[in-house]
């Protein structure tokens, strides 16, 4: 098994470093000042006057051809038809239709493009939010200074030597039932020289947990130093890191954002947790294609953490289900990660690949036999190597529709075993909708690769189980727009909105279908030898269909296996993947 993952992982990863390089910043928004080249290029559009030149708001509908380079100042632009020159805006919003075709390049300045999934643009793509300033003489534009408090920040902030410091408060990004809301806070420090920049970060944890005390189970902290060498195309970093700080099992499902909301509203937390206390020195490369890998040396205490008493705003009397027991020790930890992203937009991508995948030999030095998984009983020492892959597939096959395919897989590679920490699952809104989470999925229950019975699974937390996976999912999607009173839609980034009662989103037509197993002798239908893979032998399916509407997305799934086939329904922040 572990030569045949590895030969499948590497055979991932070699298709996409082989993908050609994707344009994954066009059309993406920039900020700060306009530069000298983008100003001049937006004046001298407009003083040409073999283009086309229209003040305030200017459609191309559908089965218009404007045949020059078309400028808009003041705007909106909406582009429904072809326009067979360039597009230059100046001070105005765009948006690209479905049938929009520009043939030459689309520069917006000083406002926002929506649509630019939905259009085609042949030339090169560019928002600037900066307003263009200039004044207007007989006619003619001239480049005029705009000495206002906010131009001369952004100048400097643009400094290529900007040294900078601040202090630093934000939350920990989500809620859960084992900290509360985490608050992290500290000086950061960054130099600049040249290519050549030095980051300080000294950050503090205080957790509220159920009561509001500063206590040691409240407080953590994270301390970081970095030198890079290098521009975002091709850079070298070397850094420390020391962190107290609560870690979570299996990040790879739901985000940050959706686990804190599910918490905090209806104290349903989808995430198991333990405490990592240590240091880690790394190696980063990073280049095109917003490629990385990195390479990293630990040394971490390693410790369970209890489930505790948060609030939660419609908890309806519902207990908080209890945090699964974790492997306690001293663990030495030698990690190699790599990732790269060629999709043409990271929030709404509709072409490219994005693949991240990790190895991770491990060594523990037990303490406790707090893990679930009962190693700890065997021997002192645990050892064990995990590898993980997550690679997204985004094919556009017409302007506003694409299909997307992804494939997760990971797990034990060799070794002694995986302590609870690293272990996985398939189950739960973002691997299998269409079932419950971390219920039994049929017998044997090749979700979590539970072997207790229904009371004991639920007393110790319901955790993840199998030493490997597998998952496959599969989506179709395209725009939809409605209206019902035919009003023109807006033209900022929202994608929904109730201008005139329209709507603007995806449909989305999905499928997923996965398991897990655990290596060992073959039994009957939950155990693998470490050489074979369980393909087409056990999986669990679903089917389903959502809308997308930006902000949030409304599915219902409905499962293909088992004794209970309901549909379910469910609510994602964003995207399924």
């Amino acid at each position: 098994m572990s030569k045949r993952f590895v030969a499948s992982a590497v055979a991932c990863a070699a298709v996409v470093l082989g993908a050609p390089l994707g344009a994954q910043e066009r059309g993406e928004p920039r900020f700060g000042p306009l530069s000298g080249e983008i100003s001049a290029r937006a004046i001298s559009a407009w003083n040409d006057t073999t283009h086309t030149r229209i003040r305030g708001r200017y459609t191309v509908a559908p089965g218009d051809t404007v045949r020059s380079t078309l400028v808009v100042l003041d705007g909106p632009l909406i582009v429904g038809g072809v326009v067979l020159g360039d597009v230059l805006t100046i001070n105005a919003n765009v948006r690209l239709d479905s049938t929009a075709h520009v043939r030459g390049a689309l520069l917006v300045v000083g406002g926002v493009l929506n649509g630019r999934q939905r259009g085609q643009v042949d030339g090169e793509l560019q928002v600037w939010r900066s307003a263009l300033a200039y004044r207007e003489e007989e006619g003619r534009f001239e480049a005029a200074d705009e000495e206002t408090l906010l131009s001369r920040y952004e100048r400097w902030r643009a400094r290529s030597t900007t040294d900078w410091s601040d202090l630093f408060v934000s939350s920990g990004h989500t809620y859960n039932r084992v900290e509360g809301l985490s608050i992290v806070a500290g000086p950061r420090l960054q130099l600049n020289r040249g290519t050549s920049r030095v980051t300080l970060e000294a950050l503090g944890i205080f957790r509220t947990g159920d009561r509001i005390a500063w206590e040691r189970e409240n407080l953590g902290h994270r301390l970081l130093a970095e030198v890079r060498r290098g521009v975002d195309e091709g850079y070298v970093a070397v850094g420390a890191r020391h962190i107290d700080e609560v870690d979570a099992v299996e990040r790879w499902m739901l985000s940050d954002a959706e686990t804190g909301l599910t918490s905090v509203l209806v104290a349903r937390d989808y995430r198991d947790y333990w405490n990592r206390l240590g240091g880690h020195g790394f190696v980063r490369v990073g280049g095109r294609h917003a490629s990385t890998l990195t390479a990293s040396y630990g040394r971490e205490q390693w410790d369970s953490r209890a489930a505790r008493n948060p609030w939660a705003m419609f908890r309806s009397g519902r207990e908080w289900r209890a945090n699964p027991g974790a492997l306690e020790g001293h663990a030495t930890l030698i990690g190699l990660a790599a990732s790269v992203d060629t999709r043409n937009d990271p929030e709404r991508p509709l072409d490219g690949w994005w693949v991240r995948g990790e190895y991770e030999h491990g060594r523990v030095d037990i303490t406790r036999a707090a893990d679930t998984t009962q190693l700890a009983l065997l021997a002192p020492t645990l050892s064990y190597g995990r590898a993980f892959i997550d690679a997204r597939r985004y094919n556009r096959i017409a302007p506003n529709t694409s299909v997307n395919l992804r494939l997760v897989a990971g797990g034990l590679l060799h070794g002694d075993g995986l302590p609870a920490q690293r272990r996985l699952s398939v189950s739960g809104v973002d691997a299998l909708p269409g079932y419950t989470f971390r219920a039994p999925i049929g017998m044997p229950d090749v979700g979590t690769c539970n072997v207790r019975s229904e009371a004991e699974f639920t007393a110790i937390g319901r955790p993840a189980g199998c030493d490997r996976i597998v998952l496959f999912q599969a989506e179709w999607a395209g725009d939809f727009r409605v209206g019902l009173f035919g009003r023109e839609q807006r033209t900022d980034d929202r994608r929904w909105y109730a201008d005139g009662l329209r709507a603007d989103g995806r449909w989305v037509i999905f499928a997923n279908s996965g398991r897990g197993w655990l290596v060992g002798p073959q039994d009957d239908g939950l155990t693998y030898p470490s050489g074979r893979l369980p393909f087409f032998e056990g999986f669990r399916s679903d089917v389903g269909v959502g809308l997308d509407l930006g902000i949030l997305g409304v599915y219902v799934a409905h499962p293909l296996n088992g004794a209970n086939r309901t549909p379910r329904t469910f609510v994602r922040l964003g995207r399924r993947f």
